[in-house]
This record gives C-alpha cells, structure tokens and sequence, in this order.
C-alpha cells in the first residue's frame, strides 16, 4: 500500500482583507457569517460578506452589535484604503 500526502492551500476570498475588526457569527443550525474589510482592485474601501450556501440568520437581539461593528468595519476599511494609498470615500 502507497503513502499519499495531500496539500490543501486556502486562498484568501476575492476581495476579502483578513482585518481584527471582522464580524463573525455561526447561527442555531451551524451556518456561518463572516463580514469584513474589503479592498476593490481601484483602491475603494468596501465591506465583505460571505455565509454558507444556506446563509445565516442573526437573532434580533444580536443586531445592535452587529450594527455598531459594522461601523468599525467600515472605519477600518477607509484605513486600509488609505494606507495603500486609494480612495477612501
């Protein structure tokens, strides 16, 4: 019987800047969100969403921070931009 090695590479999501200030959720079922800083090819600030195939549902009583991070996502994100020197409207 042969060994067998596989390499698995994760590569970062189009679009997507890995930043501390992401929101992540996993909802009652396992489903996950992920929000974060994003960064378009022009240097424009963004936010990035990604869920499962079944998205993810965020209880009500959840979604004041949520809210209140998603400001801090939108501040980090002008940040980024601006440091590679884009528009950070």
């Amino acid at each position: 019987m042969s060994e067998r090695t596989e390499i698995v590479t994760i590569l970062q999501p189009a679009g997507a800047v890995p930043h501390p200030s992401r929101y992540t959720h996993t909802d009652v079922d396992g489903d996950r969100l992920l929000i974060s800083t994003a960064l378009f090819d022009d240097g424009t600030p963004g936010i990035y969403f990604r869920t499962d195939p079944n998205g993810s549902s965020v209880p009500l009583t959840d979604l004041p921070g949520l809210i209140a991070q998603l400001q801090v996502i939108a501040d980090a994100s002008r940040d980024e931009a601006e440091a590679e020197g884009g528009d950070a409207r």
